[in-house]
């Protein structure tokens, strides 16, 4: 890591590098062409100029996967050409109405340093300008947070190391988890997706056949609980982690039956499985399980 570390900030330092004998040539260059120690607002524009358009350009030819890297190279000449053309500006242009004179060279340091941050000030302006929207979507996200709190405990597993199942209504798509919210909420079939949720699985014609599942049309044995009116059916665990790294699923319903909801959990600890093993229960075979839910064994 440390080394990596040392990579990276020696990159950085070349580019820098780079970037400063830019500006001693841009310099060099300019003052032969004006034959002058001190440059005038002129050539400092054009400097500036020049360095824009060379990010702008590498920007677009590279569609952005060279900004960082071109930008830092061009920091320091953009740095330096904007500060001089900017007090060049301020000092050396005087318009015959204060007010006007004001006004333009306050757009046009405004202008400079747009181009000097470059696309940075861009992305900054768009995300000013979205702020509102982000912080009503920001707000629904949390009515709906809360609006999920209020719902129905469908059920609690946390003595076993699974959640706080909630839902709403009968026959809803989503059984949601709210141990935790989501760190990254997706919007799905018009919903938002705040916390983890699980499918109702009641209309699929299929039953406990996802990818890696090693028992697929295998007559196995399950483990059918009967928990706080909540019916846990624990598939046995497959022979090695599939979809998702899961080893398994946990089906949750209230009555098994065809027209009952049926809600999976996949299996990532071992643990949790033994832990609700320890209830009593019964053993069911996946044939038996698949007629009573009414799905294809």
């Amino acid at each position: 890591m440390a080394f990596d570390n040392n990579v990276f900030l020696f990159q950085i330092l070349v580019l820098a590098v780079i970037g400063v004998g830019l500006s001693v040539l841009l310099l060099i260059v300019l003052q032969k062409a004006n034959k002058k120690i001190s440059l005038r607002l002129r050539s400092y524009a054009v400097g500036f100029g020049v360095c824009v358009t060379i990010n702008i350009f590498i920007l677009v030819i590279s569609f952005g996967f060279l900004g960082i890297p071109a930008y830092i190279v061009l920091c320091g000449p953009l740095m330096i050409f904007g500060f001089m053309l900017t007090k060049k500006l301020i000092k050396d242009t005087k318009l015959s109405n204060p007010f006007v004179n004001f006004i333009l060279k306050s757009i046009a340091t405004v202008l400079i340093w747009f181009m000097a941050f470059f696309p940075f000030s861009l992305i900054g302006v768009i995300a000013i300008a979205n702020l509102p929207a982000e912080t009503a979507k920001k707000q629904e996200i949390l009515q709906l947070q809360e609006e999920i709190l209020n719902y129905d405990t469908y059920a609690d597993l946390t003595p076993f190391g699974l959640g706080i199942y909630k839902l709403q209504n009968n026959g809803d798509r989503n059984l949601w988890d709210i141990t935790k919210p989501q760190k990254t909420v997706i919007n799905i079939d018009g919903v938002d997706m705040v916390y983890e949720n699980h499918i109702n699985r009641r209309d699929d014609d299929t039953w406990d056949n996802a990818w890696g599942n090693s028992n697929e049309g295998k007559d196995v044995v399950y483990d059918v609980i009967f928990y706080e009116d909540t019916y846990i059916i624990i598939a046995p665990l497959w022979e090695q982690p599939g979809r998702m790294y899961y080893w398994g699923y946990i089906y949750l319903c209230k009555e098994i039956n065809e027209k009952a909801d049926l809600f999976g959990i996949g299996i990532l600890d071992t643990e949790v499985v033994e832990k609700l093993q320890e209830l009593p229960g019964e053993k069911v075979s996946r044939k038996e399980l698949a007629e009573k839910l009414g799905k294809t064994f």
